[in-house]
């Protein structure tokens, strides 16, 4: 995803964090994957983006019959069970271990307010658009890194920021007819969810310095079931009736917190098989996906800005993602 973002989304798109490996460190079977595995790594990634991309478009069919805060409270509460087994095989009682608790209380804050932000954009804007503007992410932790990171940002990777957010006037082509028809509630939320996912990933950079992944993940998605149910009780939204005539919308529910939770195996599965940097391109897999899913079962219309939009943003993104590794690269290399 790039929702990976993030889809994005949420935990399954953290790069660094969840590169470890999903089984406990005493465990002698680490050493029976293989290490350079491309094309498993490619694999599972790409199943994950799938995931993903399937949870986006189900979550869109039921956006207008189910309240949010329903939709966010199941994800949550059911990516639990198979988290807290995760959790407990790798960590046993201290599962729930933490010694950052300021850090990992803004990667929970901006981590709920990114996949909100997601859920609304699908909802309101065309799946394919909404997908697009999560590319914007790279381009926002570039922006944002100097600030929590004190990462300095050169003159090339900040020119590719600014030519990054002018593929967004191609992309939702303000002069065009058909932006008429673009709700800006979704807009907002669009341009929301990449900011705080870029909040997200750089606080937890500054987490897998030192705590475990699995760990960080459960207090997320623990402490988003319960804010969630304290707003169901103050709303007073409602959940779907136990009939089959909301058999699907229960499907979706269910399918929210349950593929959300294998899409976190998933991502930290595909970084032990292979290299971020390899996989890198499979990433953006997740726009080609919600063009398909968005032509098919919403009966959305390509145009030419739209295209000319998402290749601009695309490929500042990947730009300053290969700059990043040459300067990585020459850092080590001075290191060594």
């Amino acid at each position: 995803m790039i929702i990976c973002f993030i889809v994005f989304s949420d935990e399954s798109g953290y790069p660094e964090q969840m590169q470890r490996a999903p089984h406990p460190p005493h465990d002698a079977s680490q050493n029976d994957l293989p290490k350079h595995n491309l094309l498993g790594g490619a694999l599972a990634l790409f199943m994950e983006i799938v995931i993903s991309m399937g949870l986006a478009g189900l979550v869109k069919q039921i956006s207008a019959d189910t309240p949010l805060v329903t939709i966010l409270f199941c994800r949550y509460l059911f990516c639990l069970p198979l988290l807290l087994w995760l959790g407990w095989y790798q960590r046993g009682a201290a599962l729930f271990a933490i010694r950052q608790k300021k850090v990992l209380a803004v990667r929970i804050i901006a981590g709920m307010a990114g996949i909100t932000s997601w859920f609304v954009a699908v909802s309101y804007l065309p799946i394919s658009l909404a997908t697009v503007l999560g590319a914007l992410l790279t381009i926002f932790i570039t922006l944002l890194a100097p600030f929590f990171l004190d990462e300095q940002v050169g003159r090339r990777r900040m020119l590719a920021v600014i030519i990054g957010f002018s593929g967004v006037l191609f992309l939702i082509n303000p002069f065009g007819q058909e932006t008429e028809s673009l709700s800006p509630i979704g807009l907002i939320a669009g341009f929301a969810m990449p900011f705080f996912a870029a909040i997200m990933f750089i606080f937890l950079r500054r987490l897998g310095r030192s705590e475990a992944a699995i760990s960080t993940t459960l207090w997320y998605n623990g402490v988003g079931a319960i804010l969630c149910a304290f707003l169901l009780l103050i709303t007073g939204a409602a959940f779907p009736p136990l009939t089959p005539d909301y058999g699907f919308i229960w499907f979706v529910l269910i399918f929210a917190g349950v593929g959300s939770s294998f899409q976190q195996f998933l991502m930290a599965w595909s970084h032990e098989l292979a290299p971020a940097s390899a996989l890198a391109p499979v990433h953006y897999s997740s726009v080609p996906l919600s063009i398909f899913i968005g032509i098919i079962f919403f009966d959305e219309k390509m145009t030419v800005s739209f295209i000319a939009g998402t290749a601009i943003i695309i490929g500042a993104a990947w730009y300053i993602f290969h700059r990043e590794q040459k300067i990585k690269a020459r850092q080590q290399n001075q290191i060594s």
